[in-house]
C-alpha cells in the first residue's frame, strides 16, 4: 500500500514487520526479488518488478517535472533546482 511504513508493527515491539519480514526470507532464499525490492527500493534492477502501470505514471511525472523545469521562470530554461526537488 502506497505510504506504509515498513518498519511499523500492530503487534508490539517484536512482532515482525515487512522489514524483519524481508530479511529474514533473504536469508532464507537469497533471490527473493520481492524481499529485495522491500530491502533496497528502486533501482534498475528492481524496476520490472512494479507493476507496468506504475512504471507508466513514473514516466509520465519525469516527463512532466522536466517541462516544468524548462518553463519555470527565472532558469534560463534549464530550472535545475526545480528539477532536483522533482525528481
Amino acid at each position: 500500500a502506497g505510504g506504509a511504513d515498513v518498519h511499523a508493527s500492530d503487534s508490539g515491539e517484536d512482532a515482525p514487520t515487512p522489514i524483519r519480514l524481508a530479511r529474514a526470507r533473504l536469508l532464507e532464499d537469497g533471490t527473493d526479488k520481492r524481499a529485495k525490492l522491500i530491502l533496497d527500493g528502486w533501482s534498475p534492477a528492481t524496476h520490472a518488478l512494479f507493476p507496468t502501470a506504475v512504471r507508466a505514471c513514473a514516466i509520465e511525472l519525469l516527463l512532466a517535472g522536466h517541462l516544468l523545469a524548462r518553463s519555470y521562470p527565472g532558469s534560463n530554461g534549464q530550472g535545475t533546482a526545480l528539477l532536483d526537488v522533482w525528481v
